[in-house]
């Protein structure tokens, strides 16, 4: 596996395969520290991961003594209690989250829930308290930050849940408001389907309560492109509505509706200081997994 392209391990192709998640958290999260690793030798001159660079004053006995050998560079080693932060993961697994286009290799909660392990076993391997919540009409699955809970067993929990019923976002912002008491980096994964007019107002009382946000919005390339060219029967999956139409007679104005959506969300987030991502079921996880990492380290 060590030889495997990073941009393989990290595709929701072979991710998608591995039903364990805490095995494919383990996976693509050492794939990537490696290939983070091999970069910054290569462009000389970053901190390694979980070092900074020594000033006047650190202990010397923190000094890392081998990397100032290698490199000519001095950097001490930051313990646990100096970069320990709070993340909480909010996962929409409502009845729409199950959609699965013919070309994704998974549906769209099961992509979400993959980030959601990812950031989970990446969080504490930098010694990060995770909570998780999962929630559809009910909450699902809640798990304050504890020291005393294993990242192992939330990954489980996590791999029992279905997804069915409606939407009600309230639940994350409720467990926001009673789990979290500190300071927390919140990554909140959803579709965000009809929350358009609300979405605001959540990510306004995570801001005033201190919390930095980023909201992951997953959609399959299927709801981005409309890429039928045939008659069929569209069935929203959470209020069962029906509609039958030609896409190719639709594609324009779904394209410029779903374009005033995406735009209005982005701009909510903007608005609100949240970091937006859009996710599509197809791409690489990557480029969210190091997203995360930046966002974390400019807290710190």
């Amino acid at each position: 596996m060590s030889d495997t392209p990073l941009s393989v391990l990290l595709s929701p192709q072979l991710l998608a395969r591995i039903d364990d998640y805490r095995l494919l958290a383990r996976v693509a999260v050492e794939g990537l520290l490696a290939g983070l690793q091999r970069s910054r030798k290569a462009g000389g001159g970053c901190e390694f991961l979980q070092y900074r660079e020594y000033v006047a004053g650190d202990e010397l006995k923190y000094l890392d003594w081998k990397l100032l050998a290698r490199q000519g560079k001095a950097y001490t080693k930051q313990f646990q209690q100096e970069t320990n932060m709070r993340c909480a993961i909010l996962i929409d697994a409502s009845a729409s989250m199950g959609y699965r286009g013919e070309k994704a290799a998974c549906e769209k909660f099961r992509y979400a829930a993959i980030i959601a392990a990812c950031i989970a076993y990446l969080a504490q391997k930098q010694g990060d308290q995770v909570s998780l919540c999962v929630y559809a009409d009910t909450e699902l699955l809640s798990q304050p930050g504890s020291r005393n809970y294993s990242v192992g067993g939330l990954l489980s929990a996590l791999g029992r849940i279905s997804v069915a019923g409606t939407t009600d976002h309230e639940l994350a912002v409720q467990f926001v408001d009673k789990a979290l008491k500190r300071r927390s980096l919140i990554v909140w994964l959803s579709d965000f389907h009809h929350y358009e007019t609300q979405l605001g107002d959540s990510l306004s009382r995570f801001r005033l309560s201190g919390h930095d946000s980023m909201l992951c919005q997953v959609l399959d390339e299927d709801e981005l492109n409309l890429p039928f060219n045939r008659t069929l029967r569209y069935v929203d999956s959470e209020s069962n509505r029906e509609i039958s139409t030609n896409a190719g007679l639709i594609r324009q104005a779904y394209k410029q509706r779903l374009g005033r959506f995406l735009e209005d969300t982005r701009r909510c987030c903007l608005e609100q200081q949240c970091d937006y991502l859009l996710a599509c079921t197809a791409d690489n996880i990557g480029e969210l997994l190091a997203a995360w990492l930046d966002k974390r380290e400019g807290m710190l």
